[in-house]
């Protein structure tokens, strides 16, 4: 398919346009922009079937980067899991079994805090293999100390599934890259065009 502009002949169109070069640079990015915002909303519509997750954590979660000699060599990044803050946190008061510095096992009350990762699931408290809880949700993040036994172990952020992972069919993933592939052209090639007319 031919194009006005050709996403190609960028280096071309760089010594053609002299001083309105900057303007090819910047079609490129709104045109980035505009296939993240349609890759995230094609990931996100399988995803959100069955997990707790917002279309706007996905578009953060993709990156969009292209070989600058071959805009066809266009690569979808789609991130790390996801921290669980992500995922309707709520603050819960749990009851859990603590030991006196004697020894002794009693019942206790402490802070901990429920996430809801999966739709078809109910919201589940944040803890560890064999515990029930463990994690606390302050300032923002979801957290649990490296060590359940010493309450001065350093704190860490905890994480869901990645997008990725998150995804039923892998094939989802190599489908919306290749529609970014196929449609960032025209998509350039547009955005090009009403630069240069503004001048």
């Amino acid at each position: 398919m031919r194009y006005k502009y050709d996403i190609q002949q960028r280096q071309k169109m760089r010594h053609q346009f002299g001083e309105q070069s900057w303007k090819i640079e910047k079609a490129m990015q709104w045109s980035l922009d505009a296939m993240q915002k349609k890759a995230a909303t094609m990931i996100s519509k399988e995803i959100r079937q069955t997990y707790n997750i917002k279309t706007s954590d996905v578009k953060r979660a993709i990156r969009l980067d292209w070989a600058r000699r071959a805009a066809s060599r266009t690569i979808l990044y789609t991130g790390r899991r996801l921290p669980l803050e992500r995922f309707s946190p709520r603050a819960k008061i749990v009851r859990v079994n603590a030991t006196s510095i004697n020894g002794r096992t009693y019942r206790t009350r402490r802070k901990g805090v429920t996430v809801r990762v999966r739709r078809d699931k109910g919201a589940q408290l944040v803890g560890r293999a064999g515990r029930q809880s463990g994690g606390w949700y302050a300032k923002g993040h979801v957290l649990r100390r490296a060590s359940y036994s010493d309450n001065r172990s350093e704190p860490h952020m905890q994480f869901g599934p990645s997008i990725p992972g998150m995804v039923a069919h892998p094939q989802l993933i190599a489908d919306t890259q290749e529609m970014v592939r196929r449609e960032l052209p025209q998509q350039f090639s547009d955005r090009l065009d009403y630069l240069l007319s503004q001048s």
